[in-house]
Order: structure tokens, then sequence, then C-alpha cells
């Protein structure tokens, strides 16, 4: 299907597109070179402009905005903040206070309930921070040696993806007699990414090897899977990865982006494929974020994961951004 509705961002970060988020009429983008892109939309043009951007002396994980202040991680674990009035980027906790936890990458942040905002590091460490006070109110660590790889919150409960291809459901944060549970992946292969169902009674999986499953934490019957983003020939098959997923909110519907470049759009309700975008770019789709009102897709050269030797002259293409308003 032709792409006809999409712009292509100005001004996007040539390395790797680590996290991309929407916050009303802002885009926050997140990338290995370390840095942290702001970029307006306007509601009534669609024009898309960058509007901030500050760059970090490691690689830059993730975000999340609460009010009017932005909140990053980086691979170093540290937590930072950044003011878009002032426009400095500073951390959170000094390294030499005790609420300074994280000593792996803080690879994924969420708003929680109270302006609370949630953390999680790949040494398995989850840090629930209060964004007034910046006091910790909760700490949850994993066991010894169990790293956090994707996970997904809705200000209630998470999904968490460990090592070992495991899963881990909490279902309510601040209920203390609450105990997590831990559920085997109905994928085979790696999981790529992880997303709650918007009305939180389930959750969607990706692996590597174009699987989708769609899980639900009670009625286990409406349980099923599904292959995408293959390339069929004549006498085999290529599979790729499914690297992310998005739901349109309020809605079943689901989309999936993978190492093909392509973006699919799915019913849950028919188990139907609704859209299929044409491919992008050369790059794989590596992130997808939806409001109400658009779609954002991220490419990125991820052609380093399959090269069979590291060398640092190797030039990877450089990473785009489109927006496709609905």
């Amino acid at each position: 299907m032709n792409n006809s509705t999409h712009k292509l961002l100005p001004d996007v970060p040539d390395d790797y597109i680590s996290d991309i988020k929407i916050f009303e009429n802002k885009i926050l983008v997140t990338a290995w070179d370390g840095t942290l892109s702001v970029y307006e939309v306007n509601n009534e043009s669609t024009e898309v402009t960058l509007s901030s951007r500050v760059t970090h002396n490691f690689p830059l994980l993730t975000s999340c905005m609460i009010d009017s202040m932005i909140y990053v991680g980086s691979v170093q674990g540290e937590l930072l903040k950044y003011d878009l009035e002032k426009g400095a980027l500073n951390q959170l906790f000094n390294n030499d206070d005790d609420n300074q936890i994280a000593q792996l990458g803080i690879c994924k942040m969420f708003q929680c309930k109270d302006r609370c905002l949630l953390a999680a590091s790949w040494d398995g460490i989850l840090q629930f921070i209060n964004t007034e006070t910046y006091q910790l109110i909760k700490v949850i660590r994993l066991a010894v040696n169990v790293k956090v790889l994707t996970m997904d919150c809705d200000g209630e409960q998470i999904v968490i993806v460990t090592t070992g291809n495991k899963i881990r459901w909490l279902k309510n944060l601040f209920d203390e007699s609450s105990q997590d549970v831990e559920i085997q992946s109905p994928l085979k292969f790696q999981i790529r990414d992880i997303k709650l169902t918007t009305n939180g009674t389930g959750y969607v999986v990706s692996s590597i090897d174009g699987r989708v499953a769609v899980e639900y934490f009670e009625d286990q019957s409406k349980q099923f899977a599904f292959r995408c983003h293959r390339m069929n020939l004549t006498d085999t098959q290529f599979v790729f990865p499914v690297n992310t997923l998005a739901f349109l909110p309020k809605s079943n519907t689901l989309y999936t982006g993978g190492s093909d470049g392509c973006v699919s759009c799915w019913s849950l309700d028919t188990k139907r494929k609704i859209r299929q975008y044409a491919r992008f770019d050369s790059n794989s789709v590596v992130k997808l974020c939806c409001s109400e009102k658009a779609l954002v897709i991220a490419t990125s050269d991820d052609s380093f994961k399959t090269n069979a030797t590291v060398t640092s002259d190797i030039e990877l293409q450089s990473s785009n951004i489109y927006i496709d308003f609905f």
C-alpha cells in the first residue's frame, strides 16, 4: 500500500533510534549518539519541527515526560531530567547518592499514578520516583542475574520480559500484597517487544522469528498467535524479527514493525491484517509509537546485528523517522 500520507521528520539523529514517545503535541526521540530530540507538531497544519535537542556524554535509551519536565535514562544507569525552558540536562541523583542504585542502562520509563516515574534498568531494578520531591517511593529488585530486556506499563500493572525468555506480570504496582507472576513465553524464540492491550486484560509479544502472540491473563481461550514480516520466495522463506509493537489508543488495532522495513496493521477483534504499509526505506523498522492522531515510525540500520565481524569501519545508514497522520 502506498505510504502517501506519511511525512519525514526533519533533522533526525543519524545513529540508532532507541526510543520514541508522544506526549500531546510533542514527540521525544532518544538515540545511541546521546541525543534527546524534542519535536513539536502543529495540530492545524500537521507540520513537524525540531524544537530542542541536547546531547549527553553516553547513549540515551528511553524518555518520559511528566508535566513540563522530560526524564531520560542513559546506558550508564543514569536518571536525567531535561528542563525545556532552561535547556539543561542534569542528573536526577548524584553518583554518590543512595538513590543512584542502577548500575546498568535505564531501558524503560513510564508515568504511573500521582506523577510517579517508573524507571527500569537492565540489571533488574525498578525504581519508583516522586517527581515533586525526587525521592524514591519504592524499589523492586528482580532475582539475581535476572535482567529487564523490555517491558510495558499502563500505570497500574506491568509486564516485563526478562532473561531466559520469561515474562513477569505484576498486577497492582502499589498493592504491597501483590506478587509478581512468572509466565513462560508463548513464543519459542527471543522476544523483541511486549505491549499491554489497551483495556489491560492481556498483552502482545513479538519475536525474532517473525511471530506475534496475543495472550490474556484470565480468559486463555482467546489467545492466538500469527506469523508476519516474512518474504516468500520460490523455494524458501525469509523470516524477519518483529522489532516493535504499538496500539492505537483505546482500541484493539495493533501495529507491528519489522526488520523487513515494513509496518503492518492488525485487528485483534477480527484477527486479520487491515493495512500493509509499503517499505519506508532500506533500514529496519525499530520503533513505533502511536497516538490517537498519528503513528510515528523510526527506521535504523540494524545490520550490525548480523554482520559476521565487528569492525569500526562499517558505515551504517542514517536513521529516519516518519509520521503518518490519521
